[in-house]
């Protein structure tokens, strides 16, 4: 049997004291690394039936990201993930056009742990292979290779579950990469033709209803019922359906920088009704930011569910961003104070944050953290917002959001970047700001990630002073 010992020998003398490394993985972003279950996988490994390379890419990051210091080999862990992230390309792995579930979980980590850990081109790049490596082989379609083509007639329905559960692993690192960049998507939310994975058990050969994104695509709110049906895969459902809404801010936000006022107001309008559609069939209590007790929901359980109500708020956020910054006159204030709420919206959610789930939830939501952050440091220096005298208030939620990007940059490198950023941001533009001046930056913002956000940090104070 393949062991840790031959796979790791660089780490192995650290590692062997820690059995459960391989189960540990479990536990680390939760709600974002459902392509593989557990217990199965656990049982394929006791049995050698993992492809080692899977093994040993799952070790190396869990031994990574659960502790430097518990490891006292970690220069040799860094080493080794170096070697593996340069030396993996999926496209030189693959032979013939069918490969191994292995090869495309392995891709999958490998790309979420890269764009966490060291963000930038050539992970961007990475979720674009990947991505592209989907399509080549008809993830994308899954439900009709499965009626056509022999090699996917005799897939088994578990293996099928967990092909799906790739696809939308893929579908979720495409748009964190390219809404953190802002660069079209590569998926195309409207020619899916992939179920969401609902259920995990057949009973009496009775297989769960098939559910399409693409089908629905404007009307996410009819998906919910049947979703909330299966509570066992309800939480990564509705965090899938999430980022379609997500998705669709993302395309209207490139339209405000490419299409006419009008036609940006009328897409806006649109979203709007969508996104209040979708909220207004959560079941009961799922937006509220404290644990639900009654219920008796875990704390994990709260933290995941935590994760999809911060993508909906930033789907509100850029909703109001965008009205604020096609607005005029009274309406221009009315949207700013919009902007404002939701913000304080998302500084609620904070307050409620364990620094214990950092590692147990997706991080990329710290790009939701930082873009709440960059706009209450724009009201606490917005000469408009200072009438009001919240200035209190504001920077007890400034505080909140710092707090919590902090105590994830102490496991990721993402937001310790996104830190920098914001320190960037805030030195660079002093208070306080006239409406003309906020509505220029405004049209600056693209997306946290994006060039010429990052450049326009560099020089906010000659094009602001320029503006005054």
């Amino acid at each position: 049997m393949e062991t840790l010992k031959t796979i790791l020998p660089s780490v192995y003398p650290d590692i062997r004291k820690r059995p459960c490394i391989l189960e540990r993985f479990f536990d680390i972003a939760r709600d974002a690394n459902p392509i593989l279950d557990k217990e199965r996988f656990l049982q394929d490994y006791r049995r050698s039936l993992c492809s080692p390379e899977l093994v040993s890419a799952i070790a190396l990051i869990t031994a990574k990201l659960i502790g430097r210091e518990q490891f006292s080999h970690a220069l040799g862990l860094d080493t080794s993930i170096e070697r593996m992230l340069s030396s993996s390309l999926l496209e030189e792995e693959i032979v013939g056009d069918f490969p191994s579930l292995d090869q495309f979980r392995k891709a999958c980590i490998l790309a979420f742990y890269e764009f966490h850990q060291f963000p930038g081109n050539q992970s961007w790049m990475r979720v674009g292979k990947l991505t592209r490596m989907a399509y080549r082989i008809g993830l994308d379609r899954l439900e009709v290779l499965r009626v056509r083509y022999d090699e996917w007639k005799t897939v088994s329905y578990e293996d099928i579950q967990e092909w799906r559960s790739i696809w939308w692993c893929i579908y979720r690192l495409d748009a964190y990469s390219n809404l953190s960049s802002g660069t079209p998507f590569l998926i195309e939310d409207s020619l899916i033709d992939t179920s969401l994975v609902v259920g995990k058990q057949i009973l009496d050969d009775e297989q769960p209803p098939e559910l399409y994104v693409s089908q629905q695509v404007n009307s996410l709110w009819r998906l919910v019922p049947a979703i909330t049906a299966h509570p066992e895969t309800m939480v990564p459902n509705i965090h899938n359906i999430t980022i379609a809404a997500v998705r669709q801010m993302g395309l209207v936000t490139r339209l405000h920088f490419l299409r006419p006022r009008e036609e940006t107001l009328f897409h806006l309008a649109t979203v709007s009704q969508h996104l209040s559609e979708f909220r207004m069939s959560l079941p009961p209590g799922w937006l509220n930011p404290r644990r639900n007790a009654f219920t008796a929901e875990s704390q994990a359980s709260h933290h995941e569910r935590m994760v999809s109500v911060l993508l909906l708020l930033m789907a509100q956020l850029l909703l109001s961003i965008l009205h604020c910054a096609a607005s005029q006159g009274n309406d221009w204030l009315v949207n700013w104070q919009r902007v404002y709420q939701t913000c304080q919206d998302i500084a609620l959610v904070a307050e409620q944050w364990d620094s214990s789930f950092c590692l147990k939830v997706d991080p990329a939501i710290c790009l939701t953290t930082l873009t709440a952050l960059v706009f209450l440091e724009l009201h606490r220096k917005s000469a408009t917002t200072n009438v009001f005298n919240i200035d209190s208030e504001i920077d007890h939620e400034k505080t909140v959001l710092y707090l919590q990007l902090e105590q994830f940059a102490s496991v990721w490198t993402l937001p310790r970047l996104l830190i920098l950023s914001f320190k960037s941001f805030s030195e660079s533009v002093p208070g306080p700001l006239s409406n003309s001046q906020i509505s220029l930056i405004l049209s600056r913002f693209e997306a946290p990630l994006h060039p010429r956000w990052l450049q326009f940090l560099s020089s906010a104070q000659v094009i602001l002073d320029a503006a005054a």
